[in-house]
């Protein structure tokens, strides 16, 4: 949905617009703006330049209904890049090496935006669901870094975020090296993991909620978040700050258009931080496994480093049947965002045209009342379909993370699928013969 006359007006306040920039830019550094989850650059004279949000605001606002802003803090220099002469594969390569700090985040949804009964965040049971979870995540949050929680009502369901200053040592220490792409990367999914932890104690110790809430856990090369203040892509509801140690939600408050007293709340929101070494030691069996994953990624995933994409589209009558299982679900709750970044990635090693994968993807989104993110841009044509062993695993091993396929009831395999190791070569018999090749070829080098 585009802006309109009173987006235009909420946006415009000077309050809340005064607000927001402080938030997108520090010293140097500027978060990546987006509108509607769809309009990522600004064609500037032939050239393909990202959105600065600091400086974007204004065009952005005027013609787009949801603000969107990157969890990543990025080095000025990435704005001045021309992405028409960025490639699919080199662009999260480029976001992790331009990032120079991270607002690490978890988005606690409700498992159902719409179910049987009509189920959403306002009805009570959800709510108070989607509140104990958001609850669950600040009080582990706190335990190392007290001052560096901050929370958000974004409008369908609650943000809880940790403040980029925590892992602002772990940046200090590597973001020099040569290869700071991988340690990124390595903290990306230290955090993830650790995020993912959480969310399977709350539902081990609060099953009857775990029923109705549930967490995205996608802190990758580049994330996004409706910023604070924006106003949600259905309901008239605006992003706004929730006290972390008194976390409820208010729907008045929320309503646009918000209240001076609402307003004035998020000029003292996101101001409190700790230094972050007591939490950077609290993960380190995490960040231990994130970086023997890195180092193993692509012997974990059993492909090479090439971007392996079939030479011509692949007849959906070849696809495995969890790939058309996926795609004739009405619905999915829990683990949509894992089945939806395994159609993203599948879709791009298929050989599907970028248009084409796209219409499919977000026409299957909509039917489950998904929050699209950047998945797709995340993982079609960039990530590999990873390897049944991974998907089928309950330990998020590789890309994507979140709940086993096997969860969803769509992974049946057939005869075809005992000789295969992912979904890719199910589907591409010509590349699963090269795979094999490569294969023997390294045994007999080995030898």
């Amino acid at each position: 949905m585009s802006a309109t006359d009173m987006t235009r007006e909420h946006y415009c306040r000077p309050e809340i617009k005064k607000t927001i920039l402080n938030l997108s830019c520090e010293g140097t550094f500027g978060r990546w703006g987006n509108g509607d989850g769809v309009g990522w650059y600004l064609n500037d004279a032939g050239k393909k330049r990202a959105l600065k949000l600091c400086d974007e605001y204004d065009r952005i606002t005027d013609t787009y209904r949801t603000l969107y802003w990157s969890l990543n803090h990025f080095d000025s220099r990435i704005f001045e890049l021309d992405y028409n002469k960025v490639t699919h594969e080199e662009s999260p390569i480029k976001s992790r090496e331009y990032t120079r700090a991270y607002t690490f985040g978890v988005d606690i949804d409700t498992v159902d935006p719409v179910n049987e009964h009509g189920a959403n965040i306002q009805v009570p049971v959800v709510k108070e669901a989607v509140e104990a979870m958001a609850r669950y995540y600040v009080a582990r949050l706190k335990e190392h870094s007290p001052n560096s929680v901050h929370v958000l009502f974004s409008g369908g369901g609650i943000y809880v975020l940790l403040h980029h200053k925590v892992t602002e040592p772990y940046f200090k220490r590597y973001e020099s090296s040569n290869d700071w792409t991988d340690k990124m990367e390595v903290l990306t999914r230290t955090i993830n993991a650790f995020f993912d932890s959480i969310s399977k104690d709350f539902a081990k110790e609060y099953p009857e909620h775990a029923k109705h809430a549930k967490a995205d856990i996608l802190n990758n090369a580049k994330r996004i978040f409706k910023a604070l203040f924006s106003i949600h892509k259905k309901h008239p509801f605006a992003c706004i700050p929730l006290d972390p140690d008194n976390l409820v939600i208010d729907f008045d408050k929320a309503r646009v258009p918000l209240s001076n007293e609402t307003v004035e709340s998020g000029r003292n929101w996101y101001q409190t931080y700790d230094d972050g070494v007591e939490f950077l030691k609290s993960l380190q069996a995490y960040e231990a496994r994130a970086a023997e994953e890195v180092e193993h990624r692509y012997e974990h995933s059993g492909f090479d480093e090439d971007a392996d994409v079939s030479d011509k589209p692949i007849d959906p009558e070849n696809w495995p049947p969890c790939v058309r299982n996926i795609l004739n679900m009405s619905s999915c709750g829990e683990g949509r965002t894992r089945a939806l970044a395994l159609v993203a990635s599948f879709f791009g090693q298929a050989g599907m045209s970028e248009y084409q994968a796209k219409d499919v993807f977000y026409k299957l989104a909509r039917r489950w009342g998904a929050t699209t993110a950047n998945i797709f841009d995340s993982y079609y044509q960039k990530m590999h379909v990873p390897t049944c062993s991974n998907l089928r695993a309950d330990n998020n091993i590789g890309f994507p993370m979140g709940v086993s396929i096997r969860k969803l009831g769509v992974c049946k395999p057939d005869i075809r699928c005992m000789n295969i190791v992912s979904p890719r070569y199910y589907a591409d018999k010509h590349a699963n013969i090269n795979r094999l090749k490569k294969l023997l070829k390294r045994e007999e080098a080995s030898v």
